[in-house]
């Protein structure tokens, strides 16, 4: 019996290791990323809704390790790791005609 509620209070934090592997976006970086992705969206769509856009596309990828996010911002990521962000950032479609 003892083992069955020691493996109830361990399975919860067992479970939860791998959310605990993946950070929020390095210091600075959110902003840096949110300042030229507004700037270059907001020629092609507004800046209402590049600013969503672009806030969008952050949450997106939040989730990744603080690695990755820091090699897709130095530029310094492997293909595979931008493909895998570009298409986690497309979900994140502007919902506003471009720009006239």
């Amino acid at each position: 019996m003892r083992l069955k509620s020691l493996f109830a209070v361990v399975a919860p934090v067992v479970l939860l290791l791998p959310l605990s592997a993946h950070a929020d976006w390095p210091k600075g970086e959110r902003e840096k990323y949110m300042a030229q992705c507004t700037q270059a969206a907001t020629q092609q769509i507004g800046a209402a809704a590049a600013k969503s856009h672009c806030a969008c596309g952050a949450d997106a990828i939040k989730s990744y390790p603080a690695s990755d996010i820091q090699a897709l911002m130095d530029n310094k990521a492997t293909p595979e790791l931008q493909q895998k962000a570009l298409g986690q950032i497309a979900k994140c479609k502007a919902n506003t005609a471009p720009k006239k």
